[in-house]
């Protein structure tokens, strides 16, 4: 892509996180006030990496939409630019995970964001920082 083309952004309900039409991914439903979104995912055994454990994957996903889909929302079309994630416990399979994120800053075009996933006993299991680039879209 050029610099001058514009990048065309259409939710079409397939997103794997966030797709309500999409019965392959997760479906969460965010709940947004003003700078925080949170979610609360009950991961199955296709969710598993190891037996009985959520797929580190699967986290990194639910930690990127966290601050994505929350800059989207505040601050307009956007995409993942940077994600760094730290894992401090495992997430098990048919426990009940709460994913928040937060934006904390925006520089012009970049907005810094930090999500964490917590179990039902409030267990930190991860944490992430990312960077989320605003987009002109759809012109």
């Amino acid at each position: 892509m050029t610099p001058t083309q514009v990048l065309e952004l259409t939710d079409d309900a397939h997103c794997f996180v966030c797709g309500h039409a999409n019965v392959s991914g997760l479906q969460l439903t965010w709940h947004t006030e003003g700078n925080h979104t949170k979610a609360e995912f009950y991961p199955s055994r296709t969710h598993q990496g190891w037996r009985g454990l959520v797929h580190g994957g699967i986290l990194a996903s639910l930690l990127d939409e966290a601050m994505t889909r929350l800059a989207w929302e505040s601050q307009g079309p956007a995409v993942s630019a940077e994600l760094n994630i730290r894992y401090f416990n495992p997430a098990r399979t048919g426990e009940k995970l709460t994913v928040t994120g937060e934006i904390a800053q925006v520089k012009g075009k970049l907005i810094l964001g930090k999500a964490e996933i917590r179990n039902g006993q409030r267990r930190l299991i991860a944490t992430a920082t990312g960077k989320v680039l605003k987009v002109e879209a759809n012109p």
